[in-house]
């Protein structure tokens, strides 16, 4: 297994969301911008990535991409719940929400393309982000660390690094 560059990623991106745009802010990170339409609406997201050093002791919840979404802003229901999501600095007053993208069955790993995984898992996520909307069921996949099953339960967030 091969730990992907930041060339590799920005390469990779280009070359299958040419329209996302993307400022290099060092040797290790990357910013992407660009917009989603699953169904309805159209969403403007950034996504952080800053590749791991090899002499780095983190997490894969550390390493893992962020995504946020810019415009429309997500809106939380009557409750001020938003399903799925985590909290950067670990309180929901503290700073934006990144979209939950965590699958045990199948967690992102620094030797994997965010054009092939996290932009089409959060295409996905938006998709049932619009039918929770509506419906105020979550029934998309929401199994988050630490849980065994996928119950749908709302994720109260768990603490990572600030970006």
């Amino acid at each position: 297994m091969k730990i992907l560059s930041i060339d590799e990623q920005i390469e990779r991106m280009h070359s299958l969301w040419p329209d996302w745009k993307v400022t290099r802010e060092d040797d290790r990170t990357a910013v992407w911008i660009g917009n989603l339409r699953p169904n309805k609406t159209s969403y403007r997201l950034r996504i952080f990535y800053r590749v791991p050093g090899l002499l780095e002791n983190r997490t894969v919840k550390q390493v893992q991409p962020r995504v946020f979404v810019d415009t429309p802003k997500l809106r939380p229901n009557s409750k001020g719940e938003l399903p799925h999501v985590y909290w950067p600095k670990g309180d929901p007053t503290g700073g934006e929400p990144c979209l939950c993208l965590f699958d045990p069955d199948h967690e992102w790993t620094i030797c994997d393309y965010l054009a092939e995984t996290t932009v089409p898992w959060s295409s996905t996520w938006l998709y049932w982000y619009e039918a929770w909307a509506v419906s105020a069921n979550w029934f998309g996949p929401s199994r988050h660390e630490g849980e065994a099953t996928d119950d749908g339960s709302h994720i109260k967030g768990f603490e990572t690094e600030e970006v």
